[in-house]
């Protein structure tokens, strides 16, 4: 089970930069005036989050991660952000910055204390063969006695069995969104693009208004 999750001292050491870089990223976010470097720090803070998926073998969230966030929301709040006439006065503090503040810190507290009383597994040390096949291994659902369906571990070729939770997913995932949710997938593009069209008709309608 090593082999399809490595949990030695590199990957150890990958997860503290990369956790490193998320938060120092996002401290820069909040406390830069400037707008611009704080859209670069959001879009590091969001590579730096990719990077955990992919130490965490979450390829295919990894990958949207950069494609979705990095590359398109990120882009997306640089446009607004060039779009903004008056960037000395944009980047003034906020009025309710003591509220956001408070929430900030009341949510930070509430995930420190369920990380600190749940009772984490290491995945090394998970003995049930179920478990483990349902993780890193081979495994197909079977009915129980009641309704519902239980893993059952297999071994050798099986058709209908199905890599673990562990293992790269992103050729179940793949052919699923293009066959079963094209019509969805194709929506939700349209609708993004509908929106960002939608706000530059606003902004330049904002911008006649003020020159007149």
């Amino acid at each position: 089970m090593s082999g399809a999750f490595d949990s030695g001292v590199w990957a150890t050491l990958a997860f503290y930069v990369a956790s490193a870089l998320t938060i120092a990223s996002a401290i820069i976010v909040v406390t830069q005036r400037d707008l611009v470097r704080a859209v670069v720090a959001l879009a590091m803070s969001f590579i730096g989050v990719a990077a955990i998926y992919f130490i965490l073998n979450a390829e295919f969230i990894g990958v949207v991660q950069v494609l979705v966030y990095v590359g398109a929301i990120s882009i997306l709040i640089a446009f607004a952000v060039m779009f903004i006439g008056d960037l000395a006065n944009a980047g003034t503090l906020s009025q309710n910055r003591l509220i956001s503040a408070a929430a900030a810190v009341l949510l930070l507290a509430s995930i420190v204390f369920v990380a600190y009383n749940t009772d984490w597994t290491a995945i090394d040390e998970v003995t049930d063969p179920d478990a483990i096949a349902g993780l890193t291994g081979r495994y197909q659902t079977a009915s129980s006695d009641g309704d519902d369906a239980v893993i059952r571990a297999v071994e050798g070729s099986v058709d209908d069995a199905r890599g673990g939770a562990l293992v790269d997913g992103s050729s179940h995932v793949g052919p699923f969104l293009i066959r079963e949710l094209i019509l969805p997938f194709e929506t939700l593009g349209l609708l993004l693009i509908a929106a960002l069209i939608g706000a530059l008709v606003v902004i330049r309608g904002r911008r006649e208004d003020d020159a007149a």
